[in-house]
């Protein structure tokens, strides 16, 4: 007869863990996106371009917005190899729901250049390793600005220097979310659904802090605006 062992690590539901997520990228890109824009903005101007074209490139685009997509693309692109399929699908699942409102859109333009980075940057992860992740980010962001259909700036497409300074904040700034919630944390439904299914938790070494003592449920932790880090 199999035991079932549990797990040691608090539990979070996805819905729960998909709001701490976004919330902490919104916060990284409020902060670095000024930063962001200036460089941006720099590599524009330095191409001839008349009025309307620099208009439809910088103007007419929620910026802030597309950079907070790509913030989340980043990391939320890990979330598949990480997780089982069915924590995957409920994480992607509550991403979708959550990231337009988080935006403070009421369609759907966050989530649906969110989600093509995604399924971008996976791909890139299986074909081709030495893709990295922000500067894939960076080349859809600069398609979805029509950066590739004006002659006068459509050299930027392939000026590497130019996109790797766009996406340093991405590669430097995002943090390794996932892991470290995976690390401390289990995704309280599909624990729930299957009680009877083994399941070894490995003890993983705390690194800063020690883990907050039960009960198994972790949302007051995300409600009082911490992090997994």
């Amino acid at each position: 007869m199999t035991v079932p062992t549990l797990s040691l690590k608090p539990a979070v539901a996805p819905k729960v863990a998909i709001a701490g997520f976004l919330r902490d990228m919104a916060k990284i890109a409020a902060r670095t996106f000024p930063a962001w824009q200036k460089t941006l903005t720099s590599g524009i101007d330095e191409c001839p371009l008349g009025y309307d074209q620099r208009r439809a490139v910088l103007e007419i685009h929620p910026l802030d917005d597309y950079y907070f997509a790509a913030a989340v693309a980043v990391e939320a692109a890990k979330i598949r190899a990480l997780f089982a399929p069915d924590e995957a699908a409920e994480l992607m699942s509550q991403l979708a729901e959550q990231i337009d409102a988080k935006a403070g859109r009421s369609d759907r333009a966050v989530s649906d250049i969110a989600f093509f980075m995604i399924s971008r940057l996976e791909l890139a992860a299986k074909v081709d390793k030495h893709k990295m992740p922000h500067d894939q980010a960076i080349k859809v962001l600069l398609q979805r600005l029509g950066v590739h259909k004006i002659e006068a700036t459509a050299h930027l497409m392939d000026d590497l220097l130019y996109r790797h300074t766009l996406g340093e904040s991405l590669a430097l700034d995002v943090p390794e979310w996932w892991k470290k919630f995976k690390s401390k944390y289990v995704i309280e439904d599909c624990f729930e659904r299957a009680p009877a299914e083994i399941r070894v938790e490995v003890p993983v070494p705390v690194v800063a802090e020690p883990l907050p003592p039960k009960p198994r449920r972790a949302v007051a932790f995300f409600e009082k605006g911490l992090t997994p880090s």
